[in-house]
């Protein structure tokens, strides 16, 4: 589909009726269709570019709530996390044992979802990235589940190192390599002296360090469309701007800087 015709696919859906069906984007890697199942669960938030305003909706729903939890049940050591949200949520929801008009007064209960930034700590991106990976069947030899970026990136570029005909992602230069769906689309998240290329990350493997990555689902010339977890809170579709070989263009100062395509190998 050419980029005007998806940004226009995009608008009607969002203004004028339901979004379409996974599968009425056409077909898409496993990883793409699980991401853009997701987004669609999460009620289709779309973000242009890096907006300084948050969505309109970030309502913490039931729906959303347990979706989020389904993220950290594949993560190691998640379960304690999906343990702890839930206590905390029942503690948020829990009724006032006495009524702010004096203990005769009906209890009064907030009816409006608290928002999910209550829930944004710990990080889930890498959660997400984590579920959808094990949705798609990718093997976690190639895409360990983990609550850190840092760790499935670590994993995926020694994969590739060790055995490049058969790893299922290879490393990539964003600068130089056009994104396709299915890839990863990670940037580093610190601001101070940034990873300039993927290589970088090769000296500080097994270091923590704040990375984030996107499911790709739609790319081409002027446009790439990519789909990550704990975006404003929530799972968004980020539409990025591309030249016209359909490489991401470099993100604005004071934002997080492209370093690495995980390109999964077709």
């Amino acid at each position: 589909m050419p980029p005007r015709t998806l940004a226009l696919f995009l608008l009607l859906a969002a203004c004028a009726k339901p979004p379409p069906a996974a599968t009425d984007w056409g077909p898409l890697p496993p990883l793409a269709h699980a991401a853009l199942a997701e987004w669609h669960a999460w009620g289709h938030v779309e973000r242009q570019g890096w907006p300084a305003a948050p969505p309109a909706d970030t309502a913490a729903t039931p729906a959303r709530f347990e979706r989020l939890l389904g993220y950290w049940s594949v993560v190691p050591g998640g379960g304690g996390v999906v343990a702890a949200l839930r206590r905390q949520r029942a503690g948020l929801l829990a009724p006032p044992l006495v009524a702010p008009g004096g203990p005769d007064a009906a209890p009064q209960v907030a009816t409006a979802p608290e928002p999910m930034s209550i829930y944004g700590q710990p990080f889930w991106s890498a959660a997400f990235i984590s579920a959808v990976a094990r949705a798609a069947g990718i093997p976690r030899a190639d895409l360990p589940s983990a609550a850190s970026h840092a760790r499935y990136i670590d994993a995926a570029l020694a994969r590739a190192l060790a055995d490049p005909a058969g790893a299922a992602f290879l490393p990539e230069d964003p600068d130089h390599f056009p994104p396709r769906p299915g890839d990863l689309l990670c940037a580093d998240r610190r601001q101070e002296a940034p990873y300039a290329h993927w290589q970088a990350r090769l000296a500080e493997r097994g270091h923590g360090r704040p990375l984030h990555c996107d499911v790709v689902v739609r790319a081409g010339p002027g446009e790439v469309a990519a789909i990550g977890g704990n975006v404003d809170d929530l799972v968004v579709l980020r539409r990025l701007p591309a030249d016209p070989a359909g490489r991401v263009l470099p993100a604005p100062p004071g934002e997080s800087r492209f370093f690495l395509i995980l390109a999964a190998r077709r």
